[in-house]
């Protein structure tokens, strides 16, 4: 894996309960990250998201965002529930974020930057690729400053099995051998080509006919949401014999459960959040027309 860009820890945020458990020591919350949408080319400004996992936020009335700060701290931002938007099937939940950015260390994954299915096929992503992913490491998280942790891995299967979320709903996954553990969920996971190593021939498709060294990412291939455990059986002192009753003990298997960008794209594209971005901008035209008129 090639040296990650500092500005990939500066798009993770961290999301909690509340106030109380954002600012206590004990290992809770869940992570999250930054998107945004362009508004039109009349503007040419776009409306700031943040991403995180449906089931950290579900049934948690205010949402407590920890934002890195220009000055070297940190600020909490309690939000309203009810205006986190979900579109019901995937495990994943947007809110649309309106502060004053030049007051904090900030960075946006443009959609641009996501991962859709065209370019998985064009560009032949599927087992073996790179992974990263930046999120809260609980154990050593920063008390003072957000301090997200780069973790590694490989895209082991593309989302071909879905699998049942916590909501009774099939969820399409990439699964990436990347240790995802609490912590991590709502982190975003990115998938990175060496540009040393190119494609195979049959990675030129006519619409990309060759190799260019700008394809090689890292594109946002989708969002962690869960990590898939394994369930060992307990053996007797002989290491033969298993106990009666039998019991079990759950141990990681290593694998950690991606819903892949273009889901996310999904979401952002709903009508509740392109009504919102429609109004943002024009709110904005009607601003800068009445400045000129001035």
């Amino acid at each position: 894996m090639l040296r990650i860009p500092d500005h990939f820890l500066d798009c993770s945020l961290y999301v909690y309960e509340s106030i109380e458990t954002a600012k206590g020591t004990k290992p809770s919350g869940a992570s999250g990250f930054l998107v945004c949408v362009p508004l039109s080319v009349n503007t040419k400004e776009s409306q700031p998201y943040v991403v995180t996992n449906r089931h950290v936020i579900d049934n948690v009335p205010s949402p407590v965002l920890r934002l890195n700060t220009i000055n070297g701290s940190t600020e909490f931002l309690q939000t309203n529930g009810l205006r986190w938007v979900i579109n019901g099937e995937d495990d994943l939940a947007v809110l649309p974020l309106d502060v004053m950015e030049e007051n904090y260390r900030m960075t946006y994954v443009s959609v641009s930057a996501f991962m859709t299915t065209a370019i998985a096929t064009g560009r032949n992503i599927g087992p073996g690729d790179e992974a990263f992913m930046v999120g809260r490491f609980v154990s050593h998280e920063g008390t003072q400053r957000n301090t997200p942790t780069v973790r590694f891995g490989n895209i082991a299967m593309t989302p071909q099995e879905p699998m049942q979320n916590a909501f009774g709903n099939l969820q399409e996954t990439f699964l990436v051998e990347c240790r995802s553990i609490p912590g991590f969920s709502g982190s975003p996971v990115f998938v990175y080509i060496d540009p040393t190593l190119p494609r195979a021939p049959y990675w030129a498709t006519p619409a990309m006919p060759v190799y260019q060294p700008e394809w090689h990412g890292p594109w946002l291939l989708g969002i962690d949401w869960c990590h898939i455990h394994d369930y060992e059986p307990l053996y007797q002192a002989d290491k033969e014999t298993r106990t009666s009753p039998a019991q079990w003990v759950k141990s990681h298997s290593g694998m950690a459960g991606v819903i892949p960008a273009w889901r996310l794209r999904a979401l952002l594209e709903t009508d509740e959040l392109v009504k919102q971005r429609k109004q943002k901008d024009e709110r904005i035209t009607a601003e800068k027309n009445s400045d000129l008129k001035s």
